[in-house]
């Protein structure tokens, strides 16, 4: 039997952190904004999430007294964020695995354990990403659904959560309605951003507009830089990065696309739909227990081995995920209606 295994603590700086981190990867799967999440890598299952606000309003008068009264610097609700336990198992034989762009490798099968890990990397993170979004736990997927959004609840959620709460105001939202084509009207979507800009809190206006970002539709971003060529006004709103990629601002907010958003609402909601959100960067959190694992010693993370008898290899991983926004009351939420 060929076996081999990775502990919880390399498993999340092999495949979890990557997932995260700020790459522009050259083929799919597309990590995307994931960049934009806040990591909590020691969430065993529930920590506090202690709003964070600026730190003002801290100056008084000094008196004849020799008593001083010290101001909060921490807002006073406290929320909690929770992780949930998952696993991933799958097994397939040597002739279903090497086909298509993996055939060349069935000659040297020596060479299939030293590939197999960055084979499921792409998978894990995709789902991880879809899930972190979209996730919700009470949805009953299609056996036939393309993206993983049952295994935990997404930001998206959560927004739901809090727009019904009243912590996100009705005047902070907005409904885009069925037929929305930003691919061919390019007004629409600078529309939309702009409305999305005017109804920002005051609070939320003082922060520096690098401290801020909208995460968009792919197409929404498309069709933004595209009515900015249309009137001649590209310049100081866009700039093309060494790697080729566009750098695009909104009254000098950078403009983050997610192109796994459109695809991911249109499978939920069975027609063609989008989503955007203009809130503070980092207010997105991720929680995983980087210590958490099955196995013998618990702490195994991710199992691989060849069964002989049944010619088959077997895949089986174990983490912890789950999702909150730090700040939910800092945000415009743009999203089409779907399931």
């Amino acid at each position: 039997m060929n076996f081999f295994t990775v502990q919880a603590s390399v498993f999340f700086l092999a495949v979890i952190a990557p997932a995260f981190q700020d790459i522009i990867p050259n083929d799919f799967p597309y990590k995307g904004t994931l960049s934009e999440f806040t990591i909590m890598d020691n969430v065993v299952s529930k920590r506090n999430i202690i709003n964070i606000r600026r730190v003002q309003n801290i100056l008084q008068r000094r008196d004849a007294s020799c008593d001083y009264i010290y101001k909060k610097v921490f807002g006073a609700d406290t929320r909690f964020i929770t992780t949930d336990e998952i696993y991933g198992a799958t097994k397939f034989c040597r002739n279903e695995f090497y086909q298509g762009d993996l055939k060349d490798w069935r000659a040297n099968d020596p060479l299939f354990g030293d590939k197999i890990l960055p084979f499921f990397q792409g998978a894990v993170s995709i789902d991880v990403a879809s899930n972190s979004y979209f996730g919700d736990i009470e949805r009953v997927q299609s056996p036939t659904a393309q993206w993983s959004t049952g295994v935990f609840d997404g930001i998206f959620k959560k927004y739901e959560k809090y727009i019904a709460a009243g912590v996100i105001p009705a005047g902070q939202t907005i409904a885009i309605a069925n037929g929305t084509d930003y691919t061919t009207n390019a007004t629409a979507a600078y529309t939309l951003l702009l409305s999305m800009y005017n109804k920002m809190p005051v609070m939320m206006r003082s922060f520096q507009k690098s401290q801020l970002a909208f995460y968009v539709s792919e197409e929404i971003k498309s069709g933004y830089e595209d009515y900015l060529s249309s009137i001649q006004q590209t310049a100081g709103n866009t700039t093309i990065l060494e790697n080729g990629q566009t750098a695009l601002t909104f009254k000098g907010v950078p403009v983050l696309s997610e192109p796994i958003w459109t695809p991911i609402i249109t499978e939920l909601k069975g027609a063609v739909g989008y989503a955007a959100v203009l809130t503070v960067r980092g207010n997105f959190v991720f929680a995983t227990d980087k210590d958490y694992g099955e196995g013998e010693d618990g702490k195994t993370a991710l199992e691989v081995w060849y069964e002989r008898k049944e010619s088959q290899w077997y895949y089986r991983l174990f983490l912890k995920a789950g999702t909150e926004i730090a700040l939910p009351e800092y945000s415009i939420v743009a999203m089409s209606d779907w399931d």
